[in-house]
């Protein structure tokens, strides 16, 4: 039974990563690496005797291998795995009860986060990220997982069962961690967060078994969250009070004081600080106080720290980061979970819409179409959502006018000459700055150092295009004198065309755009012709490739 995988082909290559646990009497957290979970029930047989069990729940990760076995490189083609015991001296029955790989969605940051930059293969750091759950979990020591304040497991009602689904949060474990240094993990992301006014978020933090503990703020986490994780995101930090061993009470173990709950203006506040300093450095991370920013925000949770480096935008947000820091002056060691990272107090403010409309007419000399339209940040139909809603005021207009301006000259001329003109202007001026995304326009202009700044802000902001045409469409000479012998070359044979086009743009992105278009057209030669042996009239065509064009950018 060589052949496992039945592809009919003996495989001579056997490479492998290879996991060691060690089982032996008594084994807990405490003197085993990968226990992460510990219950010792009593079971009732069919017999009716109880008998004491004891269950390990086992978390091993796959990145940390004790030998890679052959040459094996890494994880991305694995076929098979196997389980095998050894060394046993007496006979012994295990119970496997779930054999399960688990995916995280957070993916730990292998770049720096120390303040000085140093990397963080040359410290000593111990950092695991993983998932804590109300099933798994509920019985954990020191500190038993248990659901936040106001936070219910969600319910699926399956062929008439109610099935209450797990509930978990983010794990962060460090230990040995330097002062000043940091460790996170990531994930990305794709969301605009202007549409809300609050980002919350719950935090438990508690020190680790066997080391030493750490006092309230020693540890803080933070929140990186922007374009990217090294360049252009904002910083969220928040101090940590712990957890003391053996607490069970829910707003205890989820403390008011780790709660985050960060006002998204302050952001817009910290960015526009940093944009009206010209000293400020955009390679620089600059911090300012929760408590300096606006102190009425502070609604019982410890006060956060805001920082912002070059030009991230809440509004397109790519990736957010959640990790701990060293606030001490000490090596520490710690935990936090977090959960229920959301984003809460929807702006659910309208706008509203206008359109006007008039057409008006002079016999069959002369017609007129106007349309006015006007809309506002905030409106949009009945089936959309508030993301979905417009972010810009709109106002513009057009108007179309038809006249024949032949009927100005002697009838007996003949002249057929209809005219038509239209105008049309644009203006779209956006709520958000085009150019930092996330700071309301008129809060840019209100913080603007002179009315110069203030007007080069605006003109640039707002997208404005005009549009204008001229044009002279079958302009010809009717035949007047019925007498005189038709000629090919005569000019009741040709109709002309004359078109000019224009459209001024300019835009956050095009300062002054220009396109001019002028044709000039002779498409159909009209030829009467008369038979003068039947006397009947015909009509000849000849298509003549006299159009011709040019245009200007």
């Amino acid at each position: 039974m060589e052949d496992i995988n039945r592809d009919n082909t003996m495989n001579t290559v056997d490479s492998y990563f290879e996991y060691e646990i060690d089982l032996f009497p008594g084994m807990t957290q405490e003197n085993t690496r990968y226990i992460q979970d510990v219950r010792e029930i009593e079971v009732t047989t069919q017999t009716n005797e109880v008998i004491p069990v004891r269950w390990l729940q086992f978390r091993v990760p796959i990145s940390d291998a004790d030998e890679a076995v052959n040459g094996i490189a890494d994880l991305r083609s694995i076929r098979f795995m196997r389980m095998y015991l050894s060394e046993f001296e007496q006979n012994t029955v295990l119970r496997f009860g779930t054999l399960e790989l688990v995916r995280g969605d957070y993916r730990r940051f292998l770049g720096t986060l120390d303040d000085s930059g140093e990397d963080p293969e040359l410290d000593d750091t111990t950092f695991e990220n993983e998932a804590v759950n109300i099933e798994a979990n509920e019985t954990r020591e020191p500190i038993p997982y248990v659901l936040p304040p106001g936070v219910f497991r969600e319910e699926l009602n399956n062929n008439n069962n109610i099935i209450r689904q797990n509930e978990q949060s983010l794990a962060l474990r460090v230990c040995g961690l330097e002062p000043g240094d940091g460790r996170g993990a990531y994930k990305n992301f794709n969301i605009d967060m202007r549409q809300y006014e609050n980002l919350e978020m719950f935090i438990h933090a508690e020190s680790l078994v066997g080391e030493t503990m750490i006092a309230d703020g020693d540890m803080e986490a933070f929140v990186r969250m922007g374009n990217d994780l090294t360049n252009s995101f904002y910083e969220i930090r928040i101090p940590l009070n712990t957890t003391p061993f053996g607490t069970t009470n829910p707003e205890e173990i989820w403390p008011l004081e780790n709660r985050l709950n960060l006002p998204l203006r302050l952001l817009q506040e910290v960015k526009a600080r940093v944009l009206g300093n010209p000293n400020s450095d955009p390679t620089e991370l600059i911090f300012f106080d929760q408590e300096e920013l606006d102190p009425e925000s502070i609604q019982g949770g410890n006060p956060l720290k805001i920082g912002i480096q070059g030009n991230p935008s809440f509004g397109n947000v790519r990736v957010i980061m959640l990790g701990l820091r060293n606030a001490t002056n000490n090596d520490i060691c710690g935990e936090a979970w977090f959960n229920e990272l959301r984003l809460s107090e929807l702006k659910n403010e309208g706008g509203w819409a206008a359109i006007a409309s008039l057409d008006a007419n002079l016999a069959d000399f002369a017609n007129v179409s106007a349309a006015g339209r006007m809309s506002t940040v905030g409106f949009g139909s009945i089936e959309q959502g508030p993301n979905q809603r417009a972010q810009e005021d709109v106002k513009g207009y057009d108007v179309v006018t038809n006249l024949n301006l032949g009927q100005l000259l002697p009838a007996n001329w003949g002249v057929q000459l209809p005219f038509n003109y239209g105008i049309g202007e644009e203006e779209i001026t956006p709520q958000f700055d085009p150019e930092f995304q996330d700071i309301e326009l008129d809060t840019r202009l209100d913080n603007a150092a002179s009315d110069a700044e203030r007007d080069q802000i605006r003109n640039q902001s707002i997208e404005y295009t005009r549009r204008q045409s001229i044009n002279f469409i079958g302009v010809r000479k009717d035949r007047t004198n019925t007498e005189k012998k038709p000629m090919p070359y005569d000019i009741e044979n040709f109709t002309f065309s004359y078109s000019y086009n224009q459209e001024d743009h300019s835009s956050f992105e095009i300062e002054e755009s220009l396109d001019q278009n002028v044709r000039l057209g002779e498409p159909i030669t009209t030829v009467s012709v008369r038979n003068h042996m039947s006397h009947s009239r015909r009509t000849i065509l000849f298509s003549v490739p006299s159009t011709g064009s040019f245009s200007r950018t």
